[in-house]
């Protein structure tokens, strides 16, 4: 296409990255996302919620391959205000305490709290497992005091 001077839209990139994700292949289907930004083609408003689907399955099919390629890919969705479901917030905590970056996991479930989206007990477990397993448990009683004193005391 590109060859013949025809430019893609949004819903053909749709088609190709969603072809990657069913085969499993995160990296291409991120790739053929980063080719639609640097290229500037955004979905219209009647494809805009499969874009949003897309983009988090990308994020969450990289989080077990390539967890910094997701995180990247994860702060671009933010940037274009593109919504992170709560299940993506998910599997990057996951992955992040697994991984052993504590500070990310944390960053992620600060900047999940701020989108309004309330961490369930999974994610919580995933994040004490996370300090348990690296003997940080003041780091995640204090993280987990900080929480829950923003929750219980409302603005007068």
């Amino acid at each position: 296409m590109k060859l013949r001077g025809f430019k893609p839209d949004a819903g053909l990139y749709g088609k190709i990255i969603t072809g990657f994700c069913v085969a499993q292949k995160f990296q291409e289907a991120a790739n053929f996302l980063d080719e639609m930004v640097f290229g500037r083609i955004s979905p219209n408003r009647l494809t805009w919620g499969l874009h949003v689907r897309i983009n988090n399955t990308v994020v969450r099919g990289l989080c077990e391959t390539d967890p910094n390629r997701s995180f990247q890919l994860y702060l671009s969705m933010r940037t274009r205000g593109i919504s992170v479901e709560a299940e993506t917030f998910d599997f990057l905590i996951d992955s992040f305490c697994k991984k052993g970056d504590l500070h990310k996991a944390a960053r992620i479930v600060e900047e999940m709290v701020l989108d309004g989206c309330i961490p369930n007990e999974t994610t919580w477990s995933t994040v004490l497992r996370g300090f348990w397993d690296r003997k940080k448990v003041r780091e995640a009683a204090e993280l987990i005091q900080v929480e829950l004193v923003e929750k219980s005391i409302e603005p007068h």
